[in-house]
């Protein structure tokens, strides 16, 4: 059906949809008529929490049961939105439906490297991300022409001590869901 989009949220181990990146993306998209499904495997997830990719594999079975119900041939644009270990889920399922998509991968995990291609997605991480290394990311993007964008003085949460400064990296955010959503 011409026009119909949608947005889909994958959110990391300890980072819900309720939290500010996800929260205010959903927002931003749902303005700009996009439908907006917002995961919630946290809850599932029973495994070894510093077992990324165990708790990925987790999540997969719950994941296709939400998925599963999408006739995704009615979307003419689909943007998922993933933070931490929903960036490997978000690329992953991208893959498994064999559709289509733009990303915002928020602080990646290293399994989610594979799935960054060049001109279907932004990358957005702090510099003091100690999950995956920032010159890591930052070499591999540059080989991958994927666009980036990195804070400085932040770590994976893309919080600092300083609230100031929390809020203006939100809403640099904030303003590239806006420039994705059009």
């Amino acid at each position: 059906m011409a026009g119909k989009k949608l947005m889909v949220e994958f959110p990391g181990r300890n980072y819900s949809t309720d939290k500010p990146l996800l929260y205010y993306a959903g927002k931003v998209f749902e303005e700009k008529d996009y439908e907006v499904i917002r995961l919630n495997y946290n809850f599932k997830l029973l495994g070894d929490k510093d077992d990324i990719e165990g708790l990925i594999e987790e999540a997969k079975p719950y994941i296709i049961k939400v998925l599963d119900k999408v006739d995704f041939s009615e979307y003419e644009d689909i943007v998922f939105i993933s933070k931490s270990m929903g960036t490997t889920l978000a690329g992953y399922f991208e893959e498994h439906y064999k559709i289509k998509v733009r990303h915002i991968y928020l602080t990646p995990v290293q399994s989610a490297l594979k799935y960054m291609k060049r001109g279907k997605c932004i990358v957005v991480a702090g510099k003091n991300d100690k999950i995956l290394d920032n010159r890591r990311l930052k070499i591999y993007c540059v080989e991958q022409d994927v666009a980036l964008q990195q804070f400085d003085n932040v770590g994976h949460s893309l919080e600092s001590d300083d609230i100031n400064t929390t809020f203006a990296i939100l809403m640099v955010i904030v303003k590239l869901y806006k420039g994705f959503s059009n």
